[in-house]
């Protein structure tokens, strides 16, 4: 998989998620707002994203109902390694490990790799001294690991239009 950047316009940041040739989801940042609207297979969805923490920063993905669902926090800034929390569950990831750009998310004891993803069409700007919270690589990974997760069933295998 892997998320490119299609539009980064005055009003509203666009990134969509593909799986080779199938494009998967997009997500529509408001760059006036902390809402994203997110596509899928899996129908329309509104998430809400809050930056927290001042030494050790993290960001909270809410639901259109203001309802908590998960969180991702970076191990210490600039390391690229960090844990998410989703539905009650732990993952850990290591981002741009030997300058690959790829994400790899693992199960909560680093035994087994869950998914990589690659950053490279939107890691602009991602540097390893710098935070990955200083742009939109949270949420990103927030919504990669929710359509992930999501119960899959014939329907969702469909691409997005």
């Amino acid at each position: 998989m892997k998320w490119v950047s299609v539009n980064t316009g005055a009003s509203n940041e666009i990134f969509e998620l593909w799986n080779g040739d199938r494009k998967l989801a997009n997500i529509s940042f408001s760059n006036r707002t902390r809402f994203a609207r997110i596509v899928s297979s899996f129908g329309k969805r509104i998430f809400s994203f809050e930056k927290r923490g001042f030494l050790l920063p993290k960001e909270v993905v809410k639901n259109e109902y203001g309802i908590k669902m998960g969180e991702v926090e970076e191990s210490r800034p600039g390391s690229g390694k960090g844990q998410v929390m989703l539905d009650g569950k732990k993952y850990l990831f290591i981002y741009d490990e030997n300058n690959s750009g790829e994400l790899v998310l693992y199960d909560e004891l680093m035994q087994k790799s869950l998914l990589t993803c690659s950053f490279n069409m939107v890691n602009k700007g991602l540097m390893k001294t710098r935070s990955l919270f200083d742009n939109k690589f949270p949420s990103l990974l927030l919504v990669l690991c929710w359509y992930t997760f999501q119960p899959h069933s014939a329907s969702a295998a469909k691409a997005v239009s």
